[in-house]
């Protein structure tokens, strides 16, 4: 089981134990059109229709930035920027139709920020240059297909997280040092700390929300 079906399987075990509500869950590779295209059709044919779309899914490449070539550049922006693109393009039909959806991606302060390469000293690497570009990429994407809809009902809006570093991710000490020591909070992400956004955007209490940012990071980008 991959890491996104195992973090999906723990949700989903985890809220089903408080609620009588069930949450149902499907598995693809959101960068092959066709297989999602059939994910969008079971929902359809199950439940008749679409309110919302989160677009979260990213993948990962490390490359230094002598080793990045044009096909790796674009293999990067595949996994990271176009397929918000496709999923979006594929949902948007049925979000016409309930004249009430809501659209939420998932991009990241870097989006907007400049990456300060200091703070990945202690891991001896720097982020790559698509990473960056393509967050950036779905805060203007999110801008685009706000105005395009609004008149239509659909809400689009983004959540740029700070810094919410994997369950496995680096532990070295000095690294998670200044990670913190960047954050007025004092401390880094954790997934719970994102669901009160999602859940702000998906309800209609964000029903006069549309084209915007919401930023839960901690404090990390008033400096």
């Amino acid at each position: 089981m991959g890491r996104t079906e195992q973090t999906l399987k723990d949700f989903v075990d985890k809220y089903q134990v408080h609620r009588k509500n069930t949450l149902e869950y499907f598995v693809c590779d959101v960068t092959k059109s066709e297989d999602f295209k059939k994910i969008v059709e079971n929902v359809i044919n199950k439940y008749g229709r679409i309110d919302i779309l989160v677009n979260n899914a990213y993948g990962k490449q490390d490359l230094e930035l002598q080793e990045i070539t044009k096909e790796s550049w674009n293999h990067a922006m595949e996994i990271m920027l176009n397929h918000y693109f496709t999923c979006i393009n594929e949902v948007s039909p049925y979000l016409l139709k309930v004249q009430n959806g809501s659209i939420i991606n998932i991009t990241s302060i870097y989006g907007f920020l400049g990456t300060d390469q200091r703070v990945y000293a202690p891991l001896n690497k720097k982020t790559p240059p698509y990473y960056s570009v393509a967050k950036g990429g779905i805060l203007q994407m999110t801008r685009y297909f706000a105005t395009l809809w609004a008149e239509n009902g659909i809400r689009v809006n983004a959540i740029s997280p700070g810094v919410f570093p994997p369950k496995k991710g680096p532990e070295k000490s000095d690294y998670m040092h200044e990670l913190t020591t960047r954050i007025p909070m004092g401390r880094i992400g954790q997934p719970e700390n994102l669901a009160g956004a999602v859940i702000l955007l998906a309800s209609d209490a964000s029903s006069y929300i549309t084209g915007q940012n919401i930023v839960v990071d901690g404090g990390w980008s008033v400096w």
